[in-house]
């Protein structure tokens, strides 16, 4: 089960964030299917601590390689960053950055997975995700998703 702070900011996203967020994607493997853009729930491939499994991740699937997947994609980086201490996550990667939990961004290399060049990827800690709560942050996070574009 996902942590409240997970699921209240995949339902914002969906309900305040850009068009896209609410279209599909073609996903390849293992079969092709049309998926949603906002993933909380571990898939198949997932195992052991993954954040996803203990409900603590958020990815959202947009596309590095694709202009205007890349261009929300930034936005919302942009937004993450900006309510960084409210929303109190703990990791944020995306077209080979990452960013820890003070904001410092690194370099993230390896494979274009471990890149994540297909998604944003957004996590919280074990105990931020119990102890964040939403309201502190669900209306700035709504202001400003509403500039996305």
């Amino acid at each position: 089960m996902a942590a409240r702070v997970v699921e209240e900011t995949k339902n914002t996203i969906y309900h305040f964030g850009p068009d896209l967020i609410r279209s599909t994607y073609l996903e390849k493997y293992p079969k092709p299917r049309q998926l949603g853009r906002l993933q909380a729930t571990a898939g198949p491939h997932k195992s052991g601590g993954d954040p996803h499994i203990a409900g603590r991740a958020l990815d959202i699937i947009l596309d590095a390689t694709v202009e205007q997947e890349r261009a929300v994609a930034d936005q919302l980086v942009d937004v993450f960053l900006t309510m960084r201490e409210r929303m109190r996550w703990g990791g944020l990667i995306y077209n080979g950055e990452e960013w820890n939990s003070a904001g410092i961004k690194f370099p993230r290399t390896g494979s274009a997975i471990n890149r994540h060049l297909s998604h944003i990827h957004i996590e919280w800690g074990a105990k931020s995700a119990e102890q964040v709560d939403p309201d502190d942050f669900k209306p700035l996070l709504i202001c400003m998703l509403m500039q996305v574009r």
